[in-house]
């Protein structure tokens, strides 16, 4: 694509497909280039300006996101939900005059795309929230999990039995210990798991900080070998396809992967929250990978995946009841995981043990992993890592308590959801449990 000269009919479309195949790389410079380039030559073109606004915020630039957002509504107020969605998550402050008028337009069209309806919906309760309007915001932030749910069905029943059948296999298939070969070389996983706006983000950027430790993000390279190896189906029925030589054959593509990241590493990360539901796959895969859990307060977890508007939204946190309900199924899970783990891979991570005596507990997960305590882990807001996640502005300051208690503020509307507080099964969250910390990658 590179070799396309301006004179090819093609050359336009190659431009924007070769910008987002950098971008899935993660090569935003690259990126940024060939789109503010684009955009030089298409002033008129609003869709690659959108494309480039969103690029800076996924990279976390938020004043070139924001900028470019503000020229897009400039030019064409009615364009689209989504950059007034990324000023109200990155730079609420700087919303332009007249934001809310535009958006009550776009949620009273009745033609409006359930997806566009979603977006305006969370910019327009975002601005509520700022204002401290919290019961307004929480029912801005409902009527987008409506159109999300009507757009995108979901069948919580069988989400919940797959949950269920996860925590009944685990520990019910002994781990493989003989799974490695001598001709093993490159850096060895760790993987952190959790619920979304658990926690997983702020740990990953902590271990990336040390000299022997590269942050993947979240990377699909190990869901993608099982696929490779035992074929696709749901995570249970994988679980029960991987015998030794599935398990040696996943371990080997995913080795190779990871020398593909940072080969000169010790380490390489996987923040895969969701890979909490393959915690007895990993740990039949790589019995000596070190898995960290992160968790924080039941409401913080479910209200903020409430309230955050993920690319992709999580389809389970449309409705508040089910949403309690795939949290205790979760809890279930990791339950029965922390009782089969003989060999002490899991660490249980407290997300307010860390921002709180963030030293000690990042020495202590670190020492779990095998690594010695550098003191640049905890200035990792330096490095200029991009974090394409939810929790990107968060990761990019110093280790705070900002949002340990933010939930409180919706508990008065969170109707089914409240009913977690005060569940016994689901308390015990509130301290962190404490896993033999064997350095198991050591």
């Amino acid at each position: 694509m590179r070799a396309i000269t301006p004179e090819n009919p093609k050359f336009e479309d190659s431009q924007s497909l070769l910008a987002r195949i950098y971008l899935h790389q993660e090569q935003h410079a690259q990126a940024f280039d060939l789109l503010e380039e684009y955009v030089a030559r298409n002033a008129e073109n609003m869709s690659v300006r959108m494309l480039l606004a969103s690029s800076y915020a996924l990279a976390g630039e938020a004043e070139k996101a924001v900028a470019a957002c503000h020229r897009i509504i400039e030019l064409d107020p009615s364009f689209s939900a989504q950059p007034y969605l990324i000023i109200s998550f990155m730079r609420p402050q700087s919303m332009p005059e007249g934001a809310c008028g535009v958006l009550d337009a776009m949620l009273d069209k009745a033609d409006i795309a359930k997806g566009e309806r979603y977006k305006a919906a969370f910019a327009r309760a975002k601005i509520e929230e700022m204002k401290g309007n919290m019961k307004e915001a929480f029912d801005l932030y409902r009527l987008g999990h409506s159109a999300n749910r009507s757009e995108r069905p979901f069948d919580m029943p069988r989400e919940l039995m797959e949950l269920a059948r996860l925590r009944d296999m685990a520990g019910s298939v002994p781990v493989l210990e003989d799974v490695s070969s001598e001709s093993e070389d490159g850096p060895r996983p760790i993987f952190i798991v959790g619920m979304p706006r658990s926690g997983t983000t702020l740990t990953e950027r902590i271990l990336g900080a040390h000299p022997d430790v590269h942050a993947a993000g979240e990377i699909g390279d190990f869901a993608k070998a099982v696929i490779d190896v035992v074929g696709r189906g749901q995570i249970s029925d994988q679980l029960a396809r991987i015998d030794a030589k599935a398990a040696k054959k996943i371990r080997q593509q995913y080795l190779t992967a990871l020398k593909a990241y940072a080969p000169e590493k010790r380490f390489v990360t996987n923040k895969t929250p969701a890979n909490f539901l393959r915690v007895e796959m990993i740990r039949r895969v790589f019995p000596d990978a070190p898995i960290i859990h992160t968790h924080r307060h039941p409401l913080a977890t479910c209200l903020s995946i409430y309230t955050t508007p993920f690319s992709i939204p999580m389809r389970y946190s449309d409705d508040l009841g089910e949403l309690a309900d795939y949290y205790r199924g979760y809890v279930g899970l990791m339950n029965a995981s922390f009782e089969a783990d003989q060999n002490g891979q899991l660490y249980d991570l407290s997300y307010e043990d860390l921002v709180s005596d963030p030293e000690a507990v990042a020495q202590d997960y670190l020492a779990h992993c095998g690594l010695d305590w550098h003191p640049g882990c905890l200035e990792f807001y330096r490095a200029g890592k991009v974090a394409a996640t939810a929790s990107m502005i968060q990761v990019r300051r110093p280790i705070n308590q900002d949002s340990v208690e933010k939930w409180q503020r919706f508990e008065p509307f969170i109707g089914p959801l409240a009913s977690l507080a005060d569940d016994p099964y689901v308390q015990q969250w509130s301290a962190a449990r404490k896993s033999s910390r064997r350095a198991v990658a050591a």
